[in-house]
């Protein structure tokens, strides 16, 4: 251990024994030294810890001064580990887990401009789904923010060793900007389910309007039949009541049968137009996409032989990808101009079959492209991603398409996988063959 050995320090706890209440009584905790990447293995939930929230562990054990700059407005992933017992990513199974009933635990953190990386780390009594842990990855900008006033000190080695106030301030603006554009993208996300919700309301009561004369008739047929029973007290006028509420009822079966035939049936077609877009309209771009990734390391083959756990498990790490380089990275951008009318027939197919989610999805994406065309033809020289990389905002939208884009093409063979098998193998099939084709390997870019 030297000078400039990483080390995690703890530097603040609380919970429900006396103890983890403050440092002082922390016991194993207080530093735990990195010396190398071997050792940060040995602690497993450390390493997850940084696996998870999408930064390379050199980059933790040995920051340079750039590290900061390139990594403040990253909105890093989640530390999440659903199920805390027996998960290996907790070790202190019997001395903790067991016997304080911990079911999840979930963290969070940012890169502060002295180089240092903070998490919060929340274990917890209850289950705690992806969905609601991927909300606290934004929590971490709110921390940064409250943070930021009291750090000094940088931990890069050869450099002035006391962060100046221009310098802090540049890190605040940076802060502001990403929870600002959060904000943005919650306001417009919230406003689009609001819209989607007002139109599904509309749609049900036109709906219910257009039947309402069948509900009403056989309703007062019914209450008049009553009307006549408990006025001739003649028994047959009770089975004649019961006849219209019979028919509305069947009538109410009925209907929601065949609206869930429709959907099976909506689903069942658009599973198969899927299957003929990605083999035709769409191969180009998913080889291209494979290809460039640096990680996680997938290629089609691997995923036709695949197991359904290993296809979960490649959906997994998914949701953290790096590619071989930006151009690389333009490579599949330019792949997803070339398929601009495949995602305008997603989206037709969406808005007529109701699907909001994909209507949505499909939006952003032909926004995006429209982006990236409208600056094409303004810098045709010039490669889109280079001017992403200068703007956060823009960047960040290139890494959510192919993000979303990688991890719904493998939503997509584990449906496959489980659903329709011959379809899967003879769909990987055509792209195996095809990435031999077309495709350079990975050593000779």
């Amino acid at each position: 251990m030297t000078n400039t050995t990483s080390c995690i320090v703890l530097l603040a706890t609380v919970g429900v024994q006396p103890e983890w209440n403050s440092i002082k009584l922390s016991k194993g905790h207080r530093v735990i030294p990195l010396v190398d990447k071997q050792t940060a293995e040995q602690h497993p939930m450390i390493a997850q810890l940084v696996y998870q929230l999408g930064i390379d562990i050199d980059k933790v054990l040995h920051p340079r001064p750039t590290l900061e700059t390139e990594l403040e407005s990253k909105i890093f992933n989640v530390f999440h580990v659903p199920e805390a017992l027996g998960s290996p990513h907790i070790p202190a199974q019997d001395e903790f887990v067991v016997p304080f009933g911990i079911k999840s635990a979930l963290g969070f953190g940012s890169m502060l401009p002295t180089g240092n990386l903070f998490t919060v780390v929340i274990f917890l009594k209850t289950r705690v789904s992806r969905n609601t842990a991927e909300m606290f990855k934004y929590l971490a900008l709110n921390t940064r923010m409250a943070v930021l006033p009291f750090i000094s000190k940088k931990i890069y080695v050869n450099e002035k060793t006391v962060l100046d106030e221009t310098e802090r301030l540049k890190a605040i603006i940076a802060t502001q900007t990403s929870l600002l554009s959060v904000y943005k993208k919650t306001a417009v996300n919230q406003s689009r389910r609001l819209e989607s919700f007002s139109l599904k309301l509309k749609l049900s009561l036109a709906k219910f309007t257009k039947k309402a004369w069948l509900y009403i008739s056989l309703i007062t047929a019914s209450a008049f039949s009553l009307y006549l029973f408990y006025a001739t007290h003649i028994e047959f006028m009770l089975h004649v009541a019961a006849i219209p509420l019979e028919i509305l009822l069947g009538a109410l079966l009925i209907e929601r049968l065949l609206e869930r035939k429709e959907k099976a049936e909506k689903f069942n077609q658009l599973m198969y137009i899927k299957s003929y877009l990605y083999r035709s309209e769409m191969r180009n771009l998913f080889i291209t996409n494979f290809s460039s990734l640096k990680f996680p390391v997938i290629n089609m083959s691997e995923i036709k032989n695949a197991s359904l756990e290993e296809l979960k498990n490649m959906r997994i790490d998914a949701e953290r990808l790096e590619y071989f380089s930006l151009d690389a990275m333009e490579l599949v951008i330019q792949e997803y101009v070339s398929a601009y009318h495949v995602f305008r027939d997603f989206m037709e197919r969406g808005s007529t079959y109701g699907m909001d989610t994909l209507f949505q999805d499909m939006i952003y994406i032909l926004h995006f492209i429209q982006d990236v065309k409208l600056f094409k033809q303004a810098n045709p020289d010039k490669p889109f991603i280079y001017e992403a990389q200068e703007h956060p905002f823009l960047m960040e939208k290139v890494r959510k398409v192919l993000g979303d884009g990688t991890q719904k093409f493998l939503d997509y063979m584990i449906e496959l996988k489980e659903k329709k098998p011959d379809l899967f193998y003879d769909l990987l099939t055509d792209y195996e063959l095809s990435s031999r084709r077309i495709i350079p390997t990975r050593h000779e870019r």
